[in-house]
């Protein structure tokens, strides 16, 4: 017991150094959430419209324009803030045409994020709120310690660290947590072969897209490990001393799941249907199924009342109160769901824009775990098989399949865990494939989070060319590698040169390539991103590229970072801290797994 608590603690601390040690930097996602979580903590409201709107001074501290009903005054205009419509006009958010003194704009031209939800006269994030009730806690503690060294939380420089931190305290330690409920998992599928659960788990930990998205404050991790802590907490009921407290903090878990991503709530359900098939047996089946729904009340209820506050009903969801242009006019479920594509699907797989199995192709070893877990866990092979298809099947349904600025099919990332358990049959069994694999798939998400997790290539329209199907592009071969190696996307660069020629003639490709080399914006955005590491440049308190800062400027730069960069600033060197930590954390993991 001793050494496996001491190996438990080696990938805690292997993993969570990983995931802290980057910040991706602001983006319409992440600003709506930490929004949220500044106004919980700095003024006890759930509306966020005190901290959605940022002016420059002459300071490096921004100045916070109210939001009152849908309005702003700045430099002493009252501007009317509206969502933009498919044919491009401005459709105010309270429903309030424009008049006289007031001016109509665009929405994400002055606030910070366009994922934004409007009802009663407030704005909130249109996101369910359990990434930002996780993500409090750690503000909260921040804000305490900077108001002792009277240090303002607008100044640029420490909302760029506060954003970091926060998802640091909340997403990072998470994270972190599950990876060793994994490795437990992965222990107990591999009859508890710690040297084959500790590799499954760096797999699934450094080797899949749970990487770089525990480096952001966005929910999809967070929802992968309280599905898994759900049902880790069924798993080991059965032979737990306190089986009842086992099983609410499994309903707990689930709740907390369904409520920061909607989607697993069907996923709740099929934990439920587990946990029947596990204590069908047992003549504690109504105790279990009580203490489950007595852990699932405690978020429910939570939710309920966030929702009523907000929203005006406790069954009210976010997504209907969000930008009319999210949703689909044609016969969809909310809007956003219709009938699965095949092409979608199709996509999510194999395609190198979307494809999971691109992404991380270790984890084809788990499609061959599957088949012999039927045989050998076949409750539990009906559960990953089911809770992997429930999200698949909406990934592929869903108007926004794509998931916007992404380096993979990040919907998918809550299933993750329950496909990567598997792998430990494909490791017993092919051990040096799965080594090589494993390789290349770590190689891959690890340059994910180093470049930038949110590639925008395919989906911006500053990394997209004309013509050329977004299936077809990689975020990895065209956008991620390219800058890590030669410090531009050239792959899109080059198709974007090509076709600013045919449309101006003009133009000459050696101005083209001069503006490129002095990563000016205009006419390509994209030469302003510049690796090899660390390449966003949207702040916490922007919607869009340089709306405050130019790219040229020192928030820019430092929107997102990691930190060897404070050592060695945009420079490969810069992981050299890491890899020197990772290897040998990694290397003490190893050696404890062996020790009986």
């Amino acid at each position: 017991m001793r050494s496996d608590r001491r190996l438990e603690i080696l990938i805690f601390f292997a993993a969570f150094f990983a995931f802290a040690y980057f910040n991706q930097g602001g983006g319409w996602n992440q600003n709506s959430r930490f929004a949220e979580v500044r106004a919980i903590a700095e003024q006890g409201t759930l509306a966020i419209d005190s901290f959605l709107v940022y002016k420059r001074t002459r300071t490096a501290e921004l100045a916070r324009l109210p939001v009152e009903n849908g309005d702003v005054v700045r430099n002493g205009k009252t501007l009317r803030l509206s969502w933009v419509n498919s044919d491009g006009e401005l459709v105010p958010v309270n429903g309030i045409e424009p008049t006289g003194a007031v001016e109509g704009v665009s929405l994400d031209q002055e606030v910070c994020s366009g994922d934004v939800a409007f009802a009663r006269g407030h704005f909130h994030p249109n996101k369910p709120p359990g990434s930002s009730f996780v993500a409090v806690p750690g503000y909260f503690l921040l804000q305490k310690i900077e108001r002792l060294l009277n240090r303002s939380p607008d100044d640029w420089r420490l909302l760029v660290v506060n954003a970091w931190l926060s998802s640091v305290l909340s997403v990072g330690v998470i994270a972190a947590f599950g990876c060793v409920l994994f490795f437990r998992l992965a222990k107990y599928f591999a009859d508890g072969n710690r040297r084959i659960a500790l590799f499954a788990t760096c797999v699934f930990a450094f080797g899949t897209l749970y990487f770089p998205f525990a480096t952001l404050l966005f929910d999809h991790d967070l929802t992968a490990v309280f599905l898994l802590s759900s049902f880790y907490w069924i798993v080991t009921a059965e032979k737990n001393a306190h089986s009842l407290q086992a099983l609410y903090l499994s309903g707990f878990a689930a709740g907390m799941a369904a409520i920061t991503n909607y989607v697993a709530s069907a996923a709740v359900v099929l934990l439920t249907a587990y946990l029947f098939a596990k204590s069908r047996r047992s003549s504690l089946v109504v105790r279990h199924s009580v203490a489950f729904a007595c852990g699932l009340l405690v978020p429910f209820l939570v939710i309920c009342f966030y929702n009523q506050i907000c929203y005006g009903s406790p069954f009210a969801l976010s997504n209907s109160f969000q930008n009319p242009l999210f949703k689909d006019d044609g016969p969809t479920l909310l809007g956003m769901f219709g009938v699965p594509r095949p092409d979608y699907a199709l996509a999510l797989l194999i395609s190198p824009f979307r494809g999971l199995f691109y992404s991380a192709p270790v984890l084809l070893l788990g499609v061959y775990g599957l088949l012999k877990m039927r045989k050998t866990h076949r409750e539990e092979f009906w559960l990953v098989v089911a809770i992997f298809a429930l999200f698949f099947l909406v990934n592929s349904s869903f108007i926004g399949w794509h998931a916007g600025f992404s380096c993979g099919p990040r919907y998918l990332i809550p299933a993750l865990p329950f496909l990567a358990l598997p792998v430990v049959f494909g490791i017993a069994r092919f051990p040096r494939i799965a080594g090589v694999l494993a390789l290349v798939s770590i190689a891959i998400n690890f340059l994910f989070a180093v470049v930038d997790a949110e590639s925008p290539a395919g989906v911006g329209s500053l990394a997209m060319v004309d013509e050329r199907p977004m299936w077809s592009y990689s975020p990895f071969a065209d956008y991620t590698w390219p800058l890590f190696a030669s410090g531009r996307a050239w792959p899109i660069l080059n198709g974007l040169i090509d076709e600013s020629l045919k449309n101006d003639p003009s133009q000459t490709r050696g101005n083209l390539l001069a503006t490129i080399q002095r990563a000016d914006a205009s006419p390509l955005l994209l030469a302003t991103f510049v690796g090899p590491v660390s390449v966003n440049p949207v702040g916490v308190y922007e919607a869009g590229f340089f709306h405050l800062f130019g790219p040229h400027s020192k928030p820019a730069r430092w929107a997102s970072f990691n930190v060897g960069e404070f050592i060695f600033p945009q420079s490969r060197w810069s992981l050299a801290p890491l890899l020197i930590v990772e290897i040998a954390l990694l290397a003490l993991a190893f050696r404890s797994a062996e020790q009986s």
